[in-house]
């Protein structure tokens, strides 16, 4: 999916988003198909986690059944594609 060059620029970490905060800034969250699992008040939580981790103009992905809609943040992001979202304030 990704070149060598994106691949060794990628750092992963164990992150449980039911229970942990958020620990660092990113400029890119990929999220897909986790949220569809969950209840909606544990999708608040986890929206809110991806706002508060993200930075103005970062990216957030998300699966096909997964939607920002359901957010309370919605109006912070622009949709840049299908399933591809811009936060902008």
């Amino acid at each position: 999916m990704f070149g060598p060059r994106v691949r060794g620029a990628i750092t992963f970490f164990l992150h449980d988003l039911t229970t942990d905060a958020s620990f660092n800034e990113f400029q890119l969250i990929v999220c897909r198909d986790v949220m569809i699992q969950y209840t909606p008040l544990l999708q608040q939580r986890v929206f809110s986690l991806f706002h508060h981790s993200l930075p103005r103009l970062g990216l957030l992905a998300l699966g096909r059944g997964e939607s920002l809609r359901v957010s309370p943040f919605a109006s912070h992001y622009e949709e840049e594609s299908p399933r591809l979202f811009r936060r902008v304030r």
